[in-house]
């Protein structure tokens, strides 16, 4: 079983799992300490990662090759653009205009 320190899939899959207890416990019974239910999101959040951990061992490492995928797509259809080198002043160029027609100086 791998235990898991930086943040990761399985972090925010309990996240979830634990906003959605909380949610519920306050919504069926309003008049519940917040004690309890801090306390019972720190119970649920330790066995929804602990479940996690032990059924699906290869869950961090797939999502973490899926967004390096993904990254690297993206980064690569970046680099292949010829705009984005000539894009930049084109935008200054473009704020200038807009301000000069929102201030009423171009006509």
């Amino acid at each position: 079983m791998s235990e898991n320190i930086g943040f990761s899939f399985e972090y925010v899959i309990t996240i979830i799992i634990v906003i959605v207890v909380c949610q519920q416990l306050m919504s069926q019974s309003p008049p519940i300490n917040t004690g309890v239910v801090v306390l019972a999101g720190l119970v649920v959040a330790y066995v929804s990662l602990k479940i996690l951990n032990y059924i699906f061992p290869q869950l961090n490492r797939m999502f973490d090759n899926v967004g390096q995928y993904y990254s690297y797509q993206f980064m690569d259809h970046y680099t292949s653009i010829g705009y984005i080198h000539i894009f930049p002043p084109l935008l200054v160029v473009l704020i200038l205009f807009i301000v000069l027609i929102y201030l009423r100086a171009l006509g």
